[in-house]
């Protein structure tokens, strides 16, 4: 596996990650207009950042080069 498709494998790893932290803020909505309160605003945020933090801390790992 290349470089670049693993980091897609890893880039989907961390949507797929993201979805699944989202899964259960949107099921405890009571309607879409909830969506733009602040609390669920914030949660998202919250999902967002941990995700992009694992993703990029995914990519800075070192490997040995040949």
């Amino acid at each position: 596996m290349t470089q670049t498709q693993t980091g897609y494998v890893i880039f989907v790893a961390a949507i797929g990650a993201m979805l699944g932290l989202l899964a259960v803020d949107v099921s405890n909505l009571h309607g879409w207009a909830d969506a733009n309160t602040p609390s669920f605003v914030g949660h998202v945020m919250a999902h967002l950042g941990t995700v992009i933090a694992a993703f990029v801390g995914g990519k800075l790992i070192p490997t040995i080069e040949k």
